[in-house]
């Protein structure tokens, strides 16, 4: 996959193509879709597949709204999703208030028609670009003719009856519903972040753990409580369990820690490296036990739990 950052990275060879265009926000199972319909024009045309994005993601911006209430995925993971699904080229516009100001008009001839001459422009059922949000589907149907390109408009995908979007799964995490939130995107939820130096109890209670520096995290983070989580290190897979919240047990201060233990990993020599947590089971809500015997006691409660559900 080629990633192109501007319109001035094209080449000016490319004569047709299949194209979608959207936020991308989560690549959830309904986006999947969607670029799979895209996929399957390019594959039977033999034309390059084409995804125009932004980042960040424009109602971040338009809201003032912190990339840790918002994002689902990490920008990495969203390019290395599209790469292994076969995407040709890749242009992840800067989103900020110059773009805002685009008319519809303008965007698509500059950043959809002068570019990548489609022949084929699938989008969402609710899809919008362009100032004001007049990018439509029926703004895009006005156009074909003009541009030549035939619209494709996907309807929503949906698991039993309810429809697959980034907002339901943003409220999947913020309440914890972890597993609903894997089902509609089709894989775990994770974030990552940088490895910091705690204060040595969960050493002491024989968990020792990692701790992720919390504002070093570009996503949602879950509902605080105790998870079953997956990790790799040095290309090795780990399973082990997080620790989201306030640690009230063994601490009286108001801050918010990220706390891995992992399974069967001994070394600890993680400081300062970026690690990441993917997310496969609520365990339970954080409590304040009365000591750090009884915390300890419920941690090899968890840790059992965890282990049973170990594939």
């Amino acid at each position: 996959m080629e990633l192109l950052k501007s319109i001035d990275q094209i080449r000016g060879d490319i004569t047709s193509s299949s194209l979608t265009v959207g936020t991308f926000d989560g690549m959830h199972q309904g986006h999947l879709y969607l670029i799979d319909k895209m996929l399957k024009y390019s594959n039977s045309n033999s034309q390059p597949s084409v995804v125009v994005t932004f980042n960040p993601n424009p109602f971040t911006v338009l809201n003032n709204i912190n990339k840790q209430k918002y994002h689902l995925i990490a920008k990495k993971d969203k390019y290395d999703i599209l790469d292994l699904l076969g995407i040709d080229f890749l242009l992840e516009l800067e989103f900020d208030g110059k773009m805002a100001e685009i008319r519809a008009e303008d965007f698509i001839k500059n950043y959809i028609i002068n570019p990548f001459n489609p022949q084929n422009i699938v989008i969402g059922y609710d899809h919008h670009f362009g100032k004001n949000r007049q990018g439509n589907e029926v703004f895009l149907k006005e156009n074909e003719s003009k541009y030549g390109y035939t619209l494709t408009v996907v309807k929503p995908f949906n698991i039993e009856g309810i429809t697959v979007s980034s907002s339901a799964i943003r409220k999947f995490v913020n309440t914890g519903n972890i597993a609903s939130a894997n089902r509609y995107l089709g894989r775990n939820y994770k974030i990552k972040g940088e490895v910091i130096k705690g204060n040595g109890v969960g050493r002491e209670l024989e968990f020792p753990t990692a701790n992720i520096k919390v504002d070093t995290i570009s996503q949602i983070i879950p509902q605080n409580g105790v998870y079953f989580i997956k990790t790799k290190i040095n290309n090795k897979n780990y399973d082990g369990m997080c620790n989201i919240g306030y640690r009230p047990t063994v601490s009286s201060e108001n801050t918010m820690s990220i706390e891995v233990h992992i399974f069967n990993y001994f070394n600890f020599d993680l400081y300062a490296q970026f690690i990441e947590v993917e997310f496969v089971d609520y365990v339970r809500n954080e409590k304040k036990f009365k000591n750090k015997e009884e915390l300890k006691l419920q941690l090899i409660k968890d840790k059992q739990h965890c282990k049973s559900l170990q594939i």
